[in-house]
């Protein structure tokens, strides 16, 4: 019986240790690779129907979607950094950009103006993000167009 128990504890303390040695090994690779100790910044879109082209979102303007987002991190040269942004139904859409680690970095989001219409606001915001203010609230950029008549 003794050496049945011990045959058990002893199997159990390699398990834990193997499981223990894979995680250690995984946080390991996840950091040295730049994987969670990268930055995060977030932030959103909205895209409207400015009804009236003041280039303001009102009260009762619907929102547009299919509308494509574009972020390019302007300072390191990299282009459509983000995944392929796309706006809703509510014409709203949320992006997730990896600064790779934590560098100083300044992104320009602009989008595809949708055929029919032209923008009436701003066609390019360029953002430095403060990554500390963006993990309590997340920016949101508007972007209103007019139907061309």
């Amino acid at each position: 019986m003794s050496r049945l128990l011990e045959f058990l504890l002893g199997s159990i303390l390699i398990s834990v240790f193997t499981v223990a040695f894979m995680f250690f090994f995984a946080v390991h690779y996840i950091l040295g690779m730049g994987g969670i100790a990268d930055c995060t910044w977030q932030g959103s879109v909205r895209a409207w129907i400015d009804s009236n082209a003041d280039g303001l979102l009102d009260q009762g303007e619907p929102p547009l979607n299919d509308v494509r987002i574009h972020v390019d991190n302007v300072r390191n040269q990299l282009v459509d950094i983000s995944w392929p942004a796309i706006t809703d139904r509510n014409g709203e859409v949320q992006f997730n950009v990896s600064i790779p680690e934590c560098s100083d970095a300044l992104f320009a989001i602009y989008v595809d103006i949708p055929d029919g219409y032209r923008i009436t606001t701003r066609p390019r915001i360029e953002v430095n993000p403060d990554l500390w203010e963006s993990l309590s609230t997340e920016p949101v950029y508007y972007f209103g167009f007019k139907t061309d008549s």
